[in-house]
C-alpha cells in the first residue's frame, strides 16, 4: 500500500481522491489478479467511501481477467453499468 496515511489521520473534507495505491504483482496475469482479488477483499478504509466496489466488479469482468480491453473498454462499460 503506497499512501501517506497514517493511523489516527483525518482526511481533510477538501481530500484528493487519490489517498493510497494498493499495488500488487505476481508471475503472471491470472497470480497477480488473483493477489488483486484477495488485498482487496483484506483491505478496510473507514471514514470516506472507497473504489473498492468498483474494483470488485471490474475484477469479475472477463476482459479485465483476459487482459483484452482498451482505453475506451471503461468508458462503455461504465455507461452500460451506470448508465453515466
Amino acid at each position: 500500500m503506497d499512501s501517506a496515511l497514517y493511523g489516527g489521520y483525518s482526511i481533510p473534507p477538501y481530500y484528493d481522491s487519490l489517498i493510497g495505491k494498493l499495488i500488487v504483482h505476481g508471475r503472471d496475469r491470472p497470480e497477480a489478479l488473483a493477489r488483486l482479488q484477495r488485498a482487496l477483499g483484506e483491505l478496510i478504509i473507514d471514514g470516506v467511501d472507497s473504489s473498492i466496489p468498483l474494483f470488485d466488479m471490474l475484477l469479475a469482468e472477463p476482459e479485465i481477467q483476459s487482459g483484452d480491453y482498451n482505453i475506451h473498454w471503461l468508458e462503455k462499460w461504465l455507461a452500460k453499468q451506470f448508465g453515466t
